[in-house]
């Protein structure tokens, strides 16, 4: 390949608008775990996107390289120009031994750093596709998230609600789930939000919930949650700190973007329903 452009991974997001959903979970593993996707064989990407050998062929000829090795030189050779990120630097760092105000502004610039990398990281098709899947009044929308991402579900399920009807929070047991699958259908959503250390339960259910037909919208980290392998739409976020807990704020920022995008579609009547909700909160 010839062409001559700033960034190899600026690149791939740039050209993905014309890929299926399979070949973009390629570019999705590709941009996110950039450069180190491309160090193993092309089978070995295959299996982190959860597709085949052929779709990543695919993907790699639209993207506008000849094939595999001649993306993986392009990148090496990037990445020997010493391009480092932040992140990685602030991450190689021992918060143990900073001072507590040195730890709070090493915090806050990680943090900085995640959101930064998923802007840069942002493909148009998958957000598109998760307002699609969030936006559509015929669909309902069901909200699930694990031990800590629970509430990032609620919060997604709060927002909604104000732009739509037809949108619950899951919550309850193993049983109150095995119920609740029962009453799922094809004209269904489920948002479903899955960080490492991944939950074997929450799997478990999407993967039911697929199996009946629902759409399955994942939240997950850049190293992608099983989940990812039959989800419809899966956008990941950066999630690591210099804390030894993960950050919810890059899923609670993208939460807030869909939202602000849904409500400032015209074709989503949000005006109609907010004025019928201020009426009934006068009554009351």
């Amino acid at each position: 390949m010839t062409e001559k452009f700033t960034s190899i991974r600026d690149e791939l997001i740039e050209r993905s608008s014309g890929l299926t959903r399979s070949e973009l979970k390629v570019v999705r593993v590709l941009v996110d775990n950039y450069p180190l996707a491309v160090t193993g064989s092309m089978s070995s990407l295959a299996r982190q996107a959860h597709v085949s050998d052929p779709t990543v062929m695919r993907a790699v000829s639209k993207l506008g390289f000849e094939n595999y090795q001649e993306l993986k030189a392009a990148i090496l050779e990037e990445l020997d120009d010493g391009r480092f990120s932040p992140l990685r630097v602030l991450q190689g760092k021992d918060a143990r031994s900073f001072r507590s105000d040195e730890v709070h502004n090493m915090f806050l610039e990680g943090i900085i750093a995640n959101l930064q990398t998923m802007h840069d990281g942002y493909l148009p098709p998958n957000f598109h596709g998760a307002m699609e899947l969030l936006g559509r009044r015929r669909r309902y929308v069901y909200c699930l998230g694990g031990r800590s991402s629970k509430h990032l579900a609620g919060l997604l399920q709060g927002h909604l609600i104000q732009a739509r009807s037809g949108v619950f929070h899951i919550g309850g047991g193993p049983a109150d789930l095995i119920d609740l699958l029962a009453d799922f259908t094809e004209n269904d959503t489920l948002a479903v939000f899955d960080y490492r250390r991944y939950q074997e339960d929450i799997i478990a259910f999407a993967r039911s919930a697929y199996e009946r037909g629902v759409r399955i919208l994942l939240f997950t980290d850049m190293w992608q949650s099983p989940i990812a392998a039959f989800a419809n739409v899966t956008l990941s976020a950066p999630i690591a700190t210099i804390s030894p807990f993960d950050t919810l704020i890059p899923g609670l920022a993208q939460i807030e973007a869909l939202f602000a995008a849904i409500m400032a579609d015209p074709e989503s009547r949000v005006q109609e329903r907010l004025e019928d909700i201020e009426r009934v909160r006068r009554k009351l």
